[in-house]
C-alpha cells in the first residue's frame, strides 16, 4: 500500500460498477495502483454478487475477497448463523466459489471461531456508535439552525466523553447539510443531504426497527457505519492487508458521501485518522467542520474503568437528545448489555 503526501480526487479512488456497487479505495492518500487487492465485502456485496462480474481483469485476476465485515454484521444481527455457524458460512460462500472465488481450506471453521470467542467484544465495537447514531438521527428531525446544532456539537466535544473525531465531523457535516439541502456533490445526481437522511431514517418492519429509536435501529446503523471505521481500526491493531485494500459497498450514504467527503488518512506508522477532502465541500463548510475536530483535546492514556465511565456519559448525554422514553430504554439496553460486557477486553485469535 503506497501512502502519498496528496490527496487524491475521489473519482480516481472509487469504480462505480452498473449495478451500483462501489470500489472504494478508501484512504485519500492511498490511490489506486497496480495491486494485488484485499476486497472488503459488506453485508450487500457478500449476498448479492453480480457485481463480481463487471471488475475488470486487472482487478478480478488479482483479489483475495475478505468477507469479514459481513459476517461480523450477520452474526450481531442474523440469528440464523449461530444455529450452525460453519454450515452458513459454507453454502454463504458457495455462490462466491461458484464465480472462481477462493477461500483456504478450513475458512468458514476459523471465521466461525472469531466471531464466538468475540461476540461481547465486537458488541461493544459496534456499540461505541451507538450514542453518536442516536444524536444523528435526533439532529435530522429536529429543526434547529446549523448554528445552534454546532454549538451543541461544541459542548459535546468539551464533555468527558470519548473523543471519536471522525464522528464529531460526520455530525457537523449533517448539521451543515441539512441547511443547503440542495447542494450536490460533482457528478452526482441527488443531493447529498438526501443520502445521510435516507440513511438515518426510520425502516419500520425491517430487521426489527419501528418508527422510533430502538436497539435493531442503533445495531443496523452502527453496523452500516462501522464499515467506515473498519480499516483504519484493522489497520490500528497491526493487520496487514493483502495488497491495495479496497471497500465493497452498496450503501450509498457510504460511497456518495461519507467516503468521499470525511475519507480516513494513512500513516506509514498504522496510525490513522479521518479527514475533510479539498475537492468536496465549500471553503467555509471545510473550515467548521475543522474548527470542530481541531477543537478536540486528545487526552493522555487512561484506565479502562475511566474509559467505561466517559463513554457512559456519552450514553447519557445521548439520552438527553431523545425524546420517548422507549429512546433512552434502548440506549439503556444498548450500554448495559452491548457495550459494557466486552469493554476493554482483547480480541481473541485462537
Amino acid at each position: 500500500m503506497k501512502i502519498n503526501v496528496e490527496a487524491t480526487p475521489y473519482a480516481e479512488r472509487c469504480f462505480l460498477t452498473k449495478n451500483r456497487t462501489a470500489l472504494i479505495w478508501p484512504f485519500i492518500n492511498v490511490p489506486k495502483q497496480a495491486g494485488p487487492y484485499e476486497l472488503f465485502l459488506d453485508t450487500n456485496a457478500f449476498s448479492k454478487i453480480s457485481w463480481i462480474d463487471e471488475l475488470p481483469d486487472e482487478i478480478r485476476n488479482q483479489a483475495t475477497f475478505n468477507p469479514w465485515p459481513a459476517l461480523m454484521e450477520q452474526w450481531l444481527s442474523n440469528s440464523e448463523l449461530h444455529l450452525n455457524p460453519v454450515k452458513w458460512i459454507e453454502d454463504t460462500l458457495a455462490p462466491l466459489a461458484a464465480k472462481g472465488v477462493r477461500f483456504r481450506e478450513n475458512y468458514a471453521k476459523e471465521q466461525a471461531k472469531l466471531l464466538k470467542n468475540n461476540e461481547a467484544q465486537l458488541k461493544t465495537q459496534w456499540s461505541l456508535l451507538f450514542p453518536y447514531v442516536a444524536i444523528m438521527k435526533v439532529m435530522v428531525q429536529k429543526k434547529i439552525t446549523p448554528a445552534d446544532a454546532l454549538a451543541d456539537l461544541e459542548a459535546l466535544v468539551r464533555a468527558d466523553v470519548p473523543r471519536f473525531t471522525g464522528n464529531l465531523m460526520l455530525m457537523a457535516l449533517i448539521a451543515l447539510l441539512k441547511s443547503q439541502q440542495t447542494l450536490k456533490f460533482a457528478n452526482d445526481e441527488k443531493p447529498a443531504y438526501s443520502y445521510l437522511e435516507s440513511f438515518l431514517a426510520f425502516q419500520p418492519g425491517k430487521k426489527d426497527e419501528s418508527d422510533r429509536i430502538n436497539l435493531p435501529y442503533l445495531r443496523n446503523r452502527s453496523g452500516d457505519l462501522s464499515l467506515w471505521y473498519t480499516l483504519p481500526t484493522l489497520l490500528q491493531k497491526g493487520y496487514k492487508t493483502i495488497g491495495e485494500p479496497i471497500i465493497v459497498t452498496g450503501d450509498k450514504a457510504l460511497h456518495r458521501v461519507i467516503f468521499r467527503a470525511l475519507p480516513p488518512v494513512a500513516h506509514e506508522s498504522g496510525r490513522t485518522a479521518f479527514t475533510i477532502s479539498p475537492f468536496e465541500l465549500s471553503q467555509s463548510m471545510q473550515t467548521n467542520i475543522l474548527e470542530l475536530a481541531t477543537s478536540v483535546q486528545i487526552r493522555s492514556s487512561t484506565t479502562v474503568k475511566e474509559r467505561a465511565g466517559q463513554m457512559g456519559t456519552l450514553f447519557e448525554i445521548a439520552k438527553s437528545y431523545c425524546t420517548f422514553s422507549e429512546e433512552k430504554d434502548a440506549l439503556d439496553e444498548g450500554w448495559h448489555e452491548w457495550c459494557c460486557p466486552g469493554f476493554g477486553k482483547d480480541f481473541v485469535f485462537d
